[in-house]
């Protein structure tokens, strides 16, 4: 049985990370081309630091990412505290967890239509807006638990004579720090690599990672950058910064895991 389960195990794995190192080592091909190994070469990766568009690109995903998170994080820590001493389920849950579920398609097409109805110009600033509006559920569900934590805490600082602005400074924000940090790391990985809700919330001239991979894509070997070596090379770079921010975060929600279990131990 256990035999069945490592094999299992790893044609799992082949499966979600064959096509990966695929990409991965074709970026590396002197070939432009899928399907004939040429040898090996950096080349992509100076066509790719080359790219001026390819870097302004970046810079807008990281400024959008950016961005999004610190908005998600805030109005989340903002709404925790509001609901935090409630024992029960309160609007803010019920109105925070669809969100989660709803198809991203829907979603998109929802900020596309309400954005159009306010007659908003399509650019960074919808795009952010549209991000927000959805991370902030992510951040919520991430932070809410940490305030609560918090909750007993702020009240025997508070009968032991510390001021409300003391104990937000020393007790609260400190015991909430872990779960806003994941938070802030979730969002911002979040938006770096969301394409669709970037899609129909962006304008002309405004153009992230993402999308300009996806049209690249769309059309390969128009010119140098846009041949499949190329768009590995970017590809690669784009998974690379995900998996090292999703490293971080998974390290950050282990810590914070064993610090709750710690606490949880001691009380017992």
């Amino acid at each position: 049985m256990r035999r069945l389960l490592a094999i299992y195990t790893i044609i799992l794995a082949m499966l979600l990370y064959a096509p990966i190192l695929v990409m991965a080592i074709q970026s590396f091909n002197k070939s432009p081309y899928i399907g004939s190994w040429e040898g090996f070469t950096l080349t992509w990766y100076k066509v790719l630091a080359s790219d001026e568009e390819a870097v302004q690109a970046l810079l807008n995903s990281l400024y959008v990412a950016a961005a999004s998170s610190g908005l998600s994080v805030g109005m989340a820590l903002l709404a925790g505290m509001a609901v935090r001493r409630r024992r029960s389920l309160t609007l803010v849950d019920l109105l925070t967890y669809p969100p989660l579920v709803l198809p991203e398609i829907v979603e998109a097409v929802s900020l596309l239509l309400f954005l159009a109805a306010l007659g908003a110009p399509f650019g960074a600033l919808t795009v952010i807006i549209g991000h927000t509006a959805f991370n902030v559920a992510y951040a919520y569900i991430v932070v809410a638990p940490s305030l609560k934590e918090a909750t007993r805490y702020e009240e025997a600082a508070r009968t032991l004579g510390a001021s409300p602005l003391r104990v937000a400074a020393t007790i609260t924000l400190r015991l909430a720090a872990p779960g806003l940090v994941s938070a802030a790391m979730l969002t911002l990985l979040l938006s770096f690599t969301d394409f669709i809700k970037t899609l129909f919330t962006t304008g002309p001239g405004f153009e992230t990672l993402p999308l300009l991979l996806w049209n690249r894509a769309r059309r390969p070997g128009l010119r140098l950058e846009s041949s499949h070596s190329a768009l590995a090379a970017l590809a690669t770079v784009m998974t690379l910064a995900t998996l090292l921010v999703a490293a971080a975060y998974t390290m950050v929600a282990i810590r914070r895991g064993a610090s709750l279990e710690r606490g949880n131990t001691i009380q017992r």
